[in-house]
């Protein structure tokens, strides 16, 4: 029987209550949800898997492989190496544009730039927002980006390139398939710069008729060889799409801070180019089941919707979920850190998956201050070692404390040496948050990771 011809033979009644159960379905099943997708970077794996079978494998393969070389080297040095090195990648972004309001102004880009480099080096003001139990494992990635000066064919260039297209958007029919059309001038959009050499950044509309429907979305890095027998398969794929909504703070399209991911969008696209997972693993359903294997972002049900602070989706875990993590889903208001693992699987692989991208390194060893408290022992094991350039005061006093902010390790030591052991740290393993204080001040506060000897 048609459903035509079923709902003929209803009442009136049974009608109306036929349809409010339509909506209410609509309206509470994942697959037919009207929300807003601010990451479409999921979908488009599964675009690339349909095309290129493998690349699925290749992504994951090389994902645990940054992982695993994260926290090893974590492990040996107590931070990672090296830290006196910054990364500075060139960037271009293409504007692809039907009406005026979509063709971004170049302010809004320049704006865009900014965030990112705050946001990348742990500059943003809003660090003061995170909570103290993440405070111990926020991490600065060192990685700049600047609009590119010259391009591929040597000639001046302000580092954005605009086009007009015909396409009234390039998300019309909802997956990832059609968006990428934005990559190539055959399709309405604009071919890539050198991906090897650029950070390659698309801005256009990707809503559904009026409908935000997507945000962004980017290709991550594969581990494998790129792939040139057809045109879903070449290294001119490579880069972030961004919706023209979200790049910049002032832009005048711009969406509701408390409910959107806006400029924080392309901040989280970015980490995705560089390999990083969402933090609740990718499970529509369960995500308490899933992981993204970084030890340092704890495990959440599903992706977060505005800013809920202290929310705790998967209570067998003992800290909150970490809702102020870029790779989560968190509003603009409420975005604000990444995590060292996190920061140590970028590294990794714009070293080793993205080699070239950086076009310029910046080395440097700051001048130590004087009287300058190192700790020369982290990870720590049952002591804590520190190299104390001067010694000024009989009394040294660690302080440990755990992610609420409990302490839990206190020891006095005399300090008439330059070298001071703490020992006898019988705490489980994890981050922990050190603070020395001598005389009546404070003289180091820097998060140490505890491992069984």
């Amino acid at each position: 029987m048609t459903l035509y011809r079923l709902i003929s033979h209803l009442s009136l009644d049974a009608v109306r209550k036929l349809f409010c159960l339509f909506v209410l379905l609509w309206s509470v099943i994942p697959g037919f949800s009207q929300e807003t997708e601010p990451c479409g970077t999921g979908s488009y794996i599964d675009f690339l898997e349909s095309r290129n079978p493998g690349i699925r494998k290749h992504i994951d393969n090389q994902y645990h492989e940054a992982v695993k070389a994260s926290k090893k080297h974590i492990h040996q040095h107590g931070k990672l190496e090296p830290l006196d090195t910054t990364y500075v990648i060139n960037v271009v972004f293409h504007v692809v544009y039907k009406t005026e309001e979509q063709n971004v102004a170049d302010e809004h880009i320049i704006d865009q730039v900014r965030i990112l480099n705050e946001a990348y080096n742990r500059q943003n003001a809003d660090t003061v927002n995170t909570r103290d139990i993440f405070k111990p494992v926020a991490g600065n990635a060192r990685i700049e980006f600047k609009l590119a000066n010259v391009d591929p064919l040597g000639n001046p260039t302000n580092g954005i390139t605009r086009r007009q297209t015909v396409l009234n958007s390039f998300n019309a029919s909802g997956t990832a398939t059609l968006t990428d059309y934005v990559k190539r001038r055959a399709t309405g959009g604009t071919d890539a710069w050198n991906t090897e050499k650029y950070l390659n950044i698309w801005v256009c509309n990707l809503n559904i008729g009026d409908m935000n429907a997507l945000f962004g979305y980017a290709f991550p890095p594969t581990g494998a060889d790129f792939w040139d027998n057809n045109s879903f398969r070449d290294a001119n794929r490579q880069g972030v799409v961004l919706h023209y909504e979200t790049v910049g703070t002032n832009n005048p399209a711009q969406l509701d801070p408390t409910n959107f991911t806006n400029e924080k969008t392309a901040i989280h696209e970015v980490g995705h180019f560089l390999g990083l997972r969402h933090t609740w693993g990718d499970s529509r359903f369960n995500g308490c089941g899933v992981d993204d294997f970084i030890d340092d972002t704890p495990n959440s049900r599903a992706a977060s919707r505005g800013c809920p602070i202290g929310a705790n989706t998967c209570p067998g875990d003992t800290f909150p979920d970490q809702v102020e993590n870029y790779m989560d889903y968190g509003s603009a208001e409420c975005s604000n850190m990444f995590t060292e693992q996190q920061v140590g699987v970028m590294r990794y692989n714009l070293v080793n998956l993205r080699p070239g991208l950086a076009q310029e390194v910046i080395s440097y060893k700051p001048e130590p201050p004087a009287n300058e408290l190192i700790v020369i022992s982290n990870p720590i094991n049952d002591q804590l070692t520190l190299y104390w350039s001067e010694t000024d005061n009989d009394v040294a006093i660690l302080h440990l404390y755990n992610y609420l902010g409990q302490e839990v390790f206190t020891q006095v030591k005399r300090s008439g040496v330059h070298v001071i052991t703490f020992d006898n740290i019988d705490l489980a393993d994890g981050f922990y948050h050190a603070v020395v204080t001598s005389g009546f001040k404070t003289v180091l506060e820097q998060p140490v990771l505890k491992v069984t000897p």
